[in-house]
């Protein structure tokens, strides 16, 4: 059971967070707070009793560089800036109207140590993280992590199966990974496969 707190300025917004939190079967909502030194008056440290933090608003910038609990966060305003260091210390940056099972997925995402960005944030990030694959290998990466095989690739990009074989074999040498459940796992780790 990942154990998640919610800060957020609005009492709206929290409960609608909470909600979200609670219809889930692996998640615990541990508490809600206005800001995050309200936690600590609930008897919550987000090292001890915290998995992972959804934060909504202004509140995010401080916890990126406390580094304590995973964190998912809510924004509208980010820039490029913001989504370079959200992915560098591994917070997950979703718009504040991100659906429901957008967020319980970012939450699981956190949990699990791999870094999640919506699509919206997805091409600041990209420009400086995937400069070595091609456009097309980044397609196929993309196919990859929808669980698609080289068959299912090739037919949706209209070339054989044997040249999605080849991007696939080519997206694996350039991240180093074994297998392309691995390869799609880096790949979220970087950032490379929006949420």
């Amino acid at each position: 059971m990942t154990r998640v707190a919610v800060i957020a300025e609005s009492p709206r917004v929290r409960r609608e967070l909470g909600d979200i939190v609670r219809a889930s079967p692996v998640l615990e909502l541990v508490g809600s707070a206005a800001a995050i030194d309200d936690l600590a008056v609930l008897g919550l440290e987000p090292t001890d009793a915290i998995d992972v933090l959804v934060v909504e608003g202004a509140h995010a910038g401080a916890l990126m560089e406390e580094g304590s609990a995973a964190v998912v966060s809510l924004s509208d305003d980010a820039d490029t800036f913001t989504a370079l260091r959200a992915q560098r210390a591994g917070v997950a940056l979703l718009p504040t109207r991100a659906t429901g099972e957008q967020i319980i997925a970012a939450i699981g995402a956190v949990a699990q140590g791999l870094f999640v960005t919506h699509a919206e944030f997805a091409s600041p990030v990209h420009s400086t993280a995937n400069h070595s694959l091609t456009p097309r290998e980044h397609e196929v990466l993309q196919m990859l992590a929808a669980g698609l095989g080289n068959k299912a690739i090739g037919s949706r990009l209209g070339i054989s199966e044997h040249t999605a074989k080849f991007h696939v074999a080519q997206i694996l040498a350039k991240l180093d990974a074994v297998s392309r459940a691995e390869a799609v796992s880096i790949a979220m780790r970087r950032g490379l496969v929006p949420l």
